[in-house]
């Protein structure tokens, strides 16, 4: 009983979150317009890269990508920076941590983990749907490769695993907050972080193999790299229950991590009375 009371108000808060997003519309269509001008940007960088490559060497596959497999990458990659919302979280942490409010919210029948997951959660299926609005379109004047049903039904849960490991690293870094009181260049640098080595700038194909072999076995490629080449169909079946197995692994890890940082964190934060 008490469970479905707790998950009656995580879904409170995602109805509030979603009210409140109606009020600031044109501040998120202004957010999402980035999107097309990053891609177009990206598009022309990788333009030259595969224009020399095909001039100098012949070469028309780097990193087991041709170039309209690449940009199809790229695109996916600026959807999943979009809905991972390493700003919008870690400064909303921050504050509530540094300026007080944090107080409110432990006095509150909910965890407070679990009280921002819900409450980022509507927009990020917001940006998730316009994501797939936009790639779609861009299908009609780019021919970028287009994902069967049995990808797009295997990259959900792919995507939910990147998510969540997504979530929990950034609450994870925001709750430096009870140590640090303004993490502005932490939150630069761990958004960097995520992208290099998760595969937000560039697929993890591209790195030497050792690099490669490095990054296979750390859990940020679920953020960025491993939801995308399932979307695409760029992956070994036989891989995927090692994949899921590896990711449901560093999941539990991070979460235990979490769980560890916040409990010592609110226990100092308690006991200097806020």
């Amino acid at each position: 009983m008490a469970q479905r009371s707790r998950l009656r108000s995580y879904l409170a808060v995602s109805e509030i979150s979603f009210r409140n997003m109606r009020q600031y519309t044109i501040e998120f269509l202004t957010t999402f317009a980035y999107f097309p001008a990053q891609l177009i940007a990206l598009f022309f960088v990788y333009s030259i890269v595969y224009f020399q490559a095909l001039i100098l060497n012949g070469v028309t596959v780097i990193g087991g990508f041709t170039f309209p497999q690449l940009i199809s990458y790229l695109f996916i990659a600026i959807i999943m920076y979009h809905v991972i919302p390493v700003y919008r979280l870690s400064g909303e942490v921050e504050k509530d941590i540094v300026r007080g409010p944090l107080i409110s919210y432990l006095a509150k029948p909910i965890d407070y983990a679990g009280f921002k997951f819900f409450g980022e959660l509507p927009r990020t299926l917001l940006y998730l749907f316009f994501g797939a609005i936009t790639y779609s379109i861009t299908l009609i004047f780019i021919p970028l490769p287009m994902p069967s049903l049995l990808n797009i039904l295997l990259f959900i849960p792919f995507f939910y695993l990147g998510y969540l490991m997504a979530f929990l690293l950034i609450f994870t870094m925001a709750l430096a907050a009870f140590w640090v009181s303004h993490q502005w260049w932490l939150r630069h640098l761990f958004s960097l972080l995520m992208a290099i080595i998760g595969g937000g700038l560039i697929p993890l194909s591209f790195y030497p193999h050792t690099i490669q072999l490095v990054l296979s076995i750390l859990p940020f490629q679920y953020l960025y790299f491993v939801p995308a080449i399932i979307f695409q169909g760029y992956y070994l079946p036989e891989l995927l229950i090692p994949l899921a197995v590896l990711g449901v692994f560093w999941l539990v890890i991070v979460y235990g991590l979490s769980r560890l940082v916040w409990y010592r964190g609110r226990h100092q934060y308690e006991g200097a009375g806020g």
